[in-house]
């Protein structure tokens, strides 16, 4: 076998690395990585521009970006080491934030054609410069004096003469973003990116504004709230969905590829909007919550190198996913496994990954989807636009009626019969809810009587107000999806069981559709009430219908579970 040996273009090659899709803030954000994997206490980053006298909104006005830090430095040998395409795996450590050897030459020609590099690593400051325009069929680099502005700089930020300075110069002028585009977007990111390492003492400064570190969990504020019950969630506190637990993600590579997972719930913007005017956007801010934030923030050796991933639909695109937020530790033995890209900004998960984080997800995401929407129902039964609460409006105006359309007029005793009928169908209800009140306290271990007050609240699911109709309660009988309901202060009402799929899938599943939810209860209302009628007829023996009406209810509410159980049909919301 022969071997011949080919020939390679460097300006070419350096050409298409600067064009692997870097942005100024992550081109800044991979060369900090050099930083801190060097060691430094203090980053210091300055974006210089060509007419100090245009705004900061001018496009193309960028003179040269610094990245300045106090790191262990370099001497001649590791200047040329770092400028070398491909440096060698062997400068990198496991916890190294490098991967590939391009960083710092794809970052930096990226957005301009000279990357100067000085150094000292205690020896005296040395400068390296590498000019694209100058290379064509050779890479190389120069050495040169540091010249009066290099001096005052090493002066001003590395007086104890040690520590790198990267500067990259002569900008692109190919519609090259504003200064302020990428001020806003460091300010906006550094503090996520580099989380851990800011919390931990590194200084990361930008144009003279210290960085602060963010949690995107917010997880103090979770070890406050504690874990999220998303039944009873308010929307106004952080709570955790999960702890941070180590988990194997990849059990088939080798080794097999850990990591740490923690989720936790953000709050509920609009539920904000009840304290006043701008309150909803001021949470909003606070916590990043947007279109673009949700989903796992996936760390490399500590350095956010995924924003807001979502793993191709494993986190739905679902605004009420808007509030679920988790965070995913790695080290570098997930770069293989996971196909980390060259700007560590991307990766895309191992087949066995992604389905051991889907079976994880699963359960975040429900907790996640129904507390935001439980967020969203209180509020709206706040502000009176909770659906419930425009059926119970309605419902206020429409009584049992004393003479079905169609039905015979009585004469006076078959009237009292009717009465006695409807009387004792009272007695019923009344004494059924007597009874589960009684077995509540039970099951807790009091065997006392229950109170009016503790029957009144079980009948009425704990609502409030005097002239209610329509109860959503956590159980009925047997799971029945309604029933039925009197008492004095209610008169015939109907109940009707929240916990039950079918309504799960109404109340839950479409808690935005409050026309719909509006017709159900509406509808179940007036079932409760022809079923009374009916039960009072004197027409029909008052026992057989009783039974039948049970069974049908019965038939009726193990129907609807089946057909929202199936999975091979589509129920709102279908969208």
């Amino acid at each position: 076998m022969s071997t011949v040996n080919l020939g390679w273009n460097p300006k070419r090659v350096l050409f298409g690395l600067s064009r692997i899709g870097y942005t100024p803030h992550s081109a800044i954000a991979d060369i900090v990585d050099n930083s801190v994997t060097n060691g430094a206490k203090n980053v210091f980053i300055k974006i210089q521009k060509v007419r100090e006298d245009l705004s900061d909104s001018r496009k193309n006005n960028i003179k040269d970006y610094l990245i300045i830090d106090d790191g262990v430095g370099m001497d001649d040998e590791g200047i040329l080491a770092a400028l070398e395409l491909g440096s060698d795996q062997l400068q990198y450590g496991d916890e190294s934030l490098s991967k590939f050897g391009l960083g710092l030459k794809s970052a930096a020609f990226s957005q301009g054609s000279m990357l100067e590099v000085i150094s000292s690593s205690g020896e005296g400051f040395l400068k390296y410069v590498v000019d694209l325009d100058s290379i064509d069929s050779q890479y190389f680099c120069e050495k040169k004096d540091l010249t009066d502005d290099d001096k005052k700089i090493i002066d001003d930020y590395l007086s104890e003469g040690r520590g790198t300075i990267v500067r990259i110069s002569k900008i692109h002028t190919n519609n090259h973003p504003s200064p302020k585009n990428t001020i806003d977007e460091l300010l906006y990111r550094l503090g996520t990116i580099y989380y851990y390492f800011i919390r931990d003492g590194v200084r990361i400064e930008l144009n003279g504004e210290g960085i602060e570190p963010y949690d995107v969990l917010f997880t103090g504020e979770a070890e406050e709230a504690g874990n999220l019950n998303e039944h009873d969630w308010d929307g106004r506190s952080v709570a955790w969905i999960k702890k941070p637990t180590s988990q194997t993600l990849d059990i088939d590579s080798s080794p097999a590829v850990q990591a740490v997972v923690e989720v936790t719930q953000l709050p509920h913007p609009p539920t904000f909007s009840l304290d006043g005017e701008g309150e909803q956007e001021r949470i909003r801010k606070k916590y990043k919550i947007g279109a673009g934030n949700y989903g796992f923030y996936v760390y490399r050796n500590k350095r956010l190198i995924s924003w807001a991933e979502r793993f191709d639909g494993l986190i739905p695109q679902d605004q009420d996913f808007y509030a679920f937020r988790g965070r995913i530790l790695l080290d570098s033995s997930a770069d293989n496994p996971f196909n980390i890209d060259v700007k560590k900004s991307h990766l895309v998960l191992s087949e066995e990954a992604w389905n051991a984080l889907s079976d994880l997800s699963d359960e975040y995401k429900r907790k996640s989807k129904k507390a935001w929407q439980h967020a969203a129902a209180v509020k709206k039964q706040m502000l009176g636009e909770e659906p419930n609460t425009i059926s119970n409006d309605i419902a206020a105006i429409l009584d049992l009626p004393d003479h079905m359309p169609g039905a015979p007029l009585l004469d006076p005793d078959e009237e009292k019969e009717q009465e006695r009928r409807e009387d004792e169908i009272k007695s019923k209800i009344k004494e059924k809810i007597r009874r589960e009140a009684q077995e509540a306290r039970a099951a807790a271990g009091d065997s006392g009587e229950p109170t009016e007050d503790e029957v009144a609240s079980l009948g009425t699911g704990g609502a409030e107000g005097k002239y209610k109709k329509i109860f959503r309660v956590s159980a009925i009988e047997d799971n029945l999806l309604w029933e039925p309901y009197f008492d004095d202060d209610h008169g015939w009402s109907v109940r009707i069981n929240r916990g039950h799929r079918y309504a799960r899938c109404l109340f839950e599943d479409n808690s935005e559709n409050t026309d719909m939810q509006v017709m159900v209860e509406l509808f179940l209302l007036q079932c409760a009430q022809a079923e009374i009628a009916l039960r009072r007829s004197i027409s029909l023996d008052s026992a057989d219908v009783e039974e039948v009406i049970r069974s049908y209810r019965e038939s009726v509410s193990n129907l609807l579970v089946q057909m929202v159980r199936r999975s091979d049909i589509q129920l709102p919301p279908l969208g």
